[in-house]
């Protein structure tokens, strides 16, 4: 529980005063519960004893009432402030882990897969919050329990009530003995848990694809065996769980045995009333209950902290792109410069890019194009901030990159990715991603400028059409120049368009370039491109092989050169 505090104590002192009044009405309500057995005693033993009055059930009945609206009036008044308490917490904790992830690169996301976050976002952000509000009020209410339960007991009859505890510590022996087990067994739950709905998640996703190679019964056994192993794994924490239940019964049952033998016996010797023996009884009852709570409290407790130690790990994850100090300030993009730039990805021993010399001016248009994995989104990534740079220097405005904050260098970036990232929501709602207060051009010029405005006619309802998870109900090309429509809004002073226009025929390529060319006159571009045709008219053109530039110049120059590009074109040329 003091892991709980000391991580959450931000969390603790900001609301030190709801804790206080939530923990005095659990103490309040906790004695409350533990009137009626006395009162019961006390009308036994008037019944008992032939002194029962008129007056005395009157009083009875309104006590009783009078108990009871207080127990329902201090149960409601915790229940209401203990559930904000709760959810406060885990919609904090929820944008919190969110504002994490979001501050995280590129080899982050290699680590944890979407499965594993959104089991962590979900599972162990609830159980965490619900460890630090709802459990640590219940651990209180079963220590009240025990201590005003065992007070009341002592004081009706020190002898009956060591007797009749011996048994029950050691139903507290039972579940220490057993939390260890279950804490390790608990955590690989979770862990296959997240595996488990990361498998999901992905044929879900890729349901198209796993129909398309009609690969269903072979991805249905996969998620059948990680279910099983979950199921498994679960199965023997629910075996060591089922050993407390019954255990507690049998130790419960050999106490309330001794203290009905005992306190006949003090009976027999005038030492306790009938009354008081009853009240004893229900005293009992109500200690080895809280008994168990206590060691199934210690048991959770124990889970709760491995689901902290999941979700601490994401929120302890430090992005790999450290924020600079004292951040230069980017007005605008005049000019990039890679100088002998290299770069390997995180799990990888062999260079993506190597040696990467490259200038790019303001207002120009530059192309890259070569085989596949030759490196041509790697540079990409580079000027985008998704990795560190591992070797050499990359300048914007003769200032090093690292001296930027990354936020900024990518607001100044308008980016089209390979995989066009759609919502499951309107053409509108998808478009104003790119909407910023920089924004020179409206949603229609936009759309103009993708050549996405004649397929806009033909939807349904326009910009108010839901696109579909991941755009669904849209086409390749469609997605596409939607996604074009969106990065063009932005009004970046940079646009990188990687790969973005495979899906589209060469009558609408035309068009889309030859917008770009007449709207973002002044500002520079970066196509990358498999179809030569996308960077015909491009300023400057690299032809990237095994990570180096082995080819650069104007489309001419290339041509000339008789080399990769030449060849590429010549081929492209005669598959028209």
């Amino acid at each position: 529980m003091f892991k709980f505090f000391v991580e959450l104590k931000w969390f603790f002192k900001r609301n030190l005063i709801k804790y206080i009044i939530i923990g005095v009405v659990s103490i309040a309500y906790t004695y409350l519960v533990t009137i009626p057995p006395s009162i019961i005693g006390q009308f036994v033993d008037k019944i008992t004893y032939q002194s029962l009055s008129k007056t005395f059930v009157y009083q009875i009945f309104f006590l009783m009432l009078g108990v009871t609206i207080s127990i329902y009036t201090t149960s409601l008044l915790k229940k209401i402030m203990l559930g904000n308490l709760y959810h406060s917490l885990f919609y904090k904790l929820k944008n919190i882990y969110l504002e994490s992830i979001f501050k995280q690169d590129g080899d982050f996301f290699e680590k944890y897969h979407s499965g594993d976050l959104i089991s962590r976002a979900m599972g162990d952000n609830r159980m965490v919050a619900n460890t630090s509000t709802h459990l640590v009020f219940s651990i209180l209410d079963t220590i009240t329990m025990l201590l005003v339960v065992s007070v009341q007991m002592i004081i009706i009859n020190p002898r009956l009530t060591i007797l009749s505890v011996i048994p029950l510590p050691l139903i507290l022996v039972l579940i220490l003995y057993l939390r260890p087990k279950i804490s390790r067994n608990w955590r690989l739950v979770r862990n296959e848990h997240s595996h488990l709905n990361n498998l999901v998640m992905e044929s879900v996703a890729n349901v198209k694809m796993i129909r398309g190679f009609t690969n269903e019964i072979k991805d249905q056994q996969k998620l059948d065996d990680s279910a099983n192993t979950v199921y498994k794994i679960e199965r023997k924490s629910i075996l060591m769980q089922s050993v407390i239940s019954p255990s507690f019964q049998i130790i419960t049952l050999i106490s309330q045995g001794i203290a009905l033998s005992f306190g006949a016996y003090f009976i027999m010797k005038q030492t306790l009333s009938p009354g008081q023996l009853i009240t004893f009884y229900l005293y009992l009852g109500m200690f080895a209950g809280p008994l168990l709570s206590l060691g199934n409290q210690i048991t959770a407790l124990s889970q709760s902290s491995v689901s902290l130690d999941r979700f601490n790990e994401i929120l302890n994850a430090f992005p790999a792109i450290d924020k600079p100090n004292s951040p230069v300030k980017l007005n605008e993009i005049e000019v990039i410069k890679f100088d002998n730039v290299s770069f390997k990805y995180p799990k990888s021993s062999e260079y993506a890019i190597k040696n990467i010399n490259l200038e790019i001016k303001k207002g120009t248009t530059l192309g890259i194009v070569g085989k596949i994995g030759s490196g041509k989104t790697t540079i990409i990534r580079q000027l985008l901030r998704q990795y560190p740079i591992v070797e050499g220097n990359i300048y914007i405005n003769d200032n090093n990159i690292n001296d930027y904050d990354k936020e900024e260098v990518r607001f100044k970036i308008g980016y089209v990715p390979q995989e066009h990232v759609l919502f499951s929501r309107s053409v509108l709602e998808n478009l104003k991603l790119g909407l910023n207060e920089k924004s020179i051009y409206s949603k229609e010029e936009a759309v103009t400028i993708a050549d996405f405005e004649k397929d806009l006619k033909a939807l349904e309802k326009g910009f108010e059409t839901i696109v579909g998870e991941k755009g669904v109900t849209l086409s390749g090309g469609q997605k596409q120049r939607l996604s074009i429509a969106r990065a063009i809004l932005k009004s970046a002073d940079v646009l990188i368009m990687d790969d973005s226009l495979s899906a589209v025929d060469g009558v609408t390529e035309a068009n889309i370039l030859s917008n770009l060319n007449e709207m973002r006159k002044g500002k520079t571009n970066i196509i990358v491109a498999h179809r030569l045709t996308a960077v015909e008219n491009a300023d400057n053109i690299i032809v990237l092989e095994n990570g180096e530039i082995v080819e650069q110049g104007t489309h001419i120059d290339l041509v000339n050169n008789k080399k990769w590009y030449y060849s590429q074109y010549i081929i492209q040329k005669e598959s028209e």
